[in-house]
């Protein structure tokens, strides 16, 4: 083992983030969809690589590009909190792709109220596996007060959702909706 390049410090913010510019990059790099595809061991490489660095320890010839790479791969799949991988579902990198194909499915599929409460639902789920992967973990949590919240959130969403796709089926149909997008629109 190699020490880390002088004046290197893995936990140093790469960008200056007391510009908007620099928080903007640091959450671009942090939440790159690409990371998703990254495999298990690669980041299990890239945990005992930052984890070396910081104690003073890195492989001879690893470049700053490799030592910041790891560091990308570390932030993007471990909590920092806890130092525990994250499942992928839950981690921010996986927002993007993940909400997209709901957001996809919930305007696909809103003609019915079965479709729209399944999407709802699911999409619902969604939001409490991200929220709660990326927890406060020094804060516990009990069980009943994830229930609560999973439940007020879940029957919120579809009640509003239920809810509203009635009341423009029947008002909509009342003031011209019928058809997308309206007349009125089009002028």
């Amino acid at each position: 083992m190699a020490t880390a390049p002088l004046g290197f410090n893995i936990d140093a913010p790469r960008w200056d983030q007391s510009t908007f510019v620099g928080r903007l990059k640091h959450f671009l790099n942090i939440t790159d969809p690409r990371t998703v595809l990254v495999p298990e061991k690669e980041l299990d490489r890239a945990k005992a690589l930052v984890e070396g660095c910081r104690a003073g320890l890195v492989p001879p010839g690893s470049s700053r590009e490799q030592l910041l790479y790891a560091k990308k791969l570390y932030d993007s799949a471990f909590h920092p909190d806890s130092g525990e991988k994250m499942n992928l579902i839950g981690r921010m990198s996986f927002q993007v792709p993940g909400g997209m194909a709901l957001t996809g499915c919930m305007l696909q599929f809103y003609r019915t109220v079965p479709a729209v409460v399944f999407w709802q639902w699911v999409n619902q789920s969604f939001n409490a596996i991200v929220n709660y992967t990326n927890r406060n973990a020094a804060s516990p949590i009990s069980l009943r007060q994830i229930g609560v919240a999973y439940v007020t959130a879940t029957g919120t969403a579809l009640a509003t959702a239920v809810g509203l796709n009635l009341y423009t089926k029947v008002h909509g149909a009342r003031a011209g909706w019928g058809s997308w997008p309206h007349p009125a629109l089009l002028r």
